[in-house]
C-alpha cells in the first residue's frame, strides 16, 4: 500500500470515528474537517504526482545531470505525506 492510500483509508478511518453526527463537540468537528480536507487534496495529489515524475526527465540539463528541482518536490510532498501518516 503507498502512502497516498494509507492516508486515505487512515483518513476515511477518523473521519467516521469523528464524524459530527456522532458527537457535537467542536473538536470532533475540526478533526472531521481536517480529516475530509486530507481526503479531498488526497485524490488530486496521486495524479498530480503521477505526472510531475512522468514529466521530469524532460526537464533535465542531460542524462548525466538530472537536477531540475520536480524530483526534489516529489520527495517533499512523499515526506509530508509520510508525516501526515504517522500522525494520523
Amino acid at each position: 500500500m503507498d502512502l497516498l492510500q494509507s492516508l486515505h483509508h487512515l483518513a476515511l478511518d477518523n473521519l467516521s470515528f469523528f464524524s459530527p453526527s456522532r458527537s457535537t463537540s467542536a473538536i470532533s468537528r475540526r478533526f472531521s474537517e481536517a480529516f475530509t480536507s486530507l481526503l479531498h487534496h488526497g485524490r488530486h495529489l496521486g495524479p498530480a504526482l503521477a505526472y510531475i515524475d512522468r514529466v521530469a526527465p524532460n526537464f533535465d540539463l542531460d542524462r548525466a545531470t538530472p537536477g531540475n528541482g520536480y524530483r526534489s518536490l516529489i520527495q517533499v510532498v512523499q515526506s509530508c505525506l509520510e508525516r501526515a501518516v504517522d500522525r494520523s
